[in-house]
């Protein structure tokens, strides 16, 4: 099924909350205030080793092994592609928000152009396609995001804290209970 397994590997001790990604992502989805695919969101004040701590999360679809948002879907709009992730085809989507309510990460809004239908992270799948980088990972100051692939992964994350459910993977040095964390604060 899929030809080109990729994965977006997302260091959170580089991320210092800049959100240069959330600004990227809604100028290459052409999106207004409304909905926001990458979302930063601040957690801390917490106290780690004695010291406090601010960190920054960057949150978006995770493009889900086991997608709720296509399962939900009643028009097929939603499907996964052969790099694995999984996408809308805004053209079949009637934008009932029935994906939104499914997802349990919040990662779907509704676009508030003239036709109303529902948007999330495309990992920039057409820059992607055309060879470029998708625009988070490209504008990231901090340079917390990368793409590899499936058979990298390993590599990529070296040793380090990690979690995932889909083709996002979340690293850290610091965060030993990550997946937990993740799930607790977000």
């Amino acid at each position: 099924m899929m030809n080109n397994p990729i994965c977006m590997v997302i260091d959170l001790d580089r991320c210092w909350g800049c959100k240069a990604c959330e600004v990227a992502c809604k100028q290459e989805l052409e999106l207004g205030v409304g909905p926001r695919p990458m979302q930063v969101v601040d957690i801390g004040p917490r106290q780690v080793n004695g010291g406090l701590v601010k960190d920054s999360l960057p949150t978006m679809c995770q493009h889900c092994d086991r997608a709720a948002c296509a399962e939900a879907c009643p028009t097929g709009a939603i499907v996964r592609e052969g790099d694995g992730t999984v996408q809308i085809h805004a053209d079949n989507c009637t934008g009932c928000g029935a994906c939104r309510l499914a997802c349990p990460f919040d990662a779907i809004g509704i676009a508030d152009g003239e036709k109303k239908h529902a948007v999330k992270c495309t990992l920039c799948f057409s820059r992607r396609q055309a060879g470029g980088l998708p625009s988070c990972a490209q504008h990231c100051l901090g340079r917390a995001f990368a793409i590899t692939t499936e058979q990298e992964l390993l590599a990529v994350i070296g040793g380090r804290y990690s979690w995932r459910t889909g083709r996002i993977v979340y690293v850290s040095r610091k965060w030993s209970s990550l997946g937990e964390s993740f799930l607790q604060e977000v």
